[in-house]
């Protein structure tokens, strides 16, 4: 496994050209602009790129606080809780969520598909790869049965 092969594939990620890896309690630990992967000491370079890509979808490290805010506890009214008193607020609020929610959702869905882009092109790669072994393979024996057809032919006369 070569982090610069790893580098070079994952150009696409922000960052990606302060990529780190080392052992740790027999994983192997990517470090990365404030990310982190760990995998399997036997990880392919496959799964390696996954566990990064899997990664970035989260917020680094550093943006994770240690104790999560506090959520304020909603007011009673009529014995419902209620996100504000002011109606008006609360609706933009929910406003506010629903859009970055939806945001968030469409940078998953393109990091997901770019995932999934570089899979189906390694895939290809490999079936062209294998198709032209083949046929190379194939050439190969007909130049020896021309090679043997010809000397039938000179023998015969």
């Amino acid at each position: 496994m070569s982090i610069h092969d790893l580098k070079t594939r994952m150009a696409d990620v922000g960052g990606i050209e302060t990529l780190t890896m080392g052992l740790e309690a027999g994983r192997i630990v990517l470090r990365w602009d404030g990310y982190s992967a760990a995998v399997d000491a036997s990880a392919s370079d496959a799964e390696c790129e996954a566990a990064v890509r899997n990664a970035i979808k989260l917020p680094p490290v550093s943006l994770i606080p240690d104790k999560p805010a506090a959520i304020p506890v909603a007011a009673k009214a009529n014995g419902a809780a209620t996100m504000s008193t002011n109606p008006a607020s609360a609706g933009a609020s929910v406003k506010q969520m629903m859009e970055e929610h939806t945001r968030m959702m469409g940078e998953i869905q393109q990091a997901q598909l770019r995932i999934l882009e570089g899979t189906l092109a390694r895939q290809r790669e490999t079936v062209a790869g294998a198709v032209g072994k083949i046929a190379q393979q194939i050439e190969g024996q007909t130049d020896e049965f021309l090679s043997a057809l010809g000397q039938f032919s000179n023998d015969l006369g």
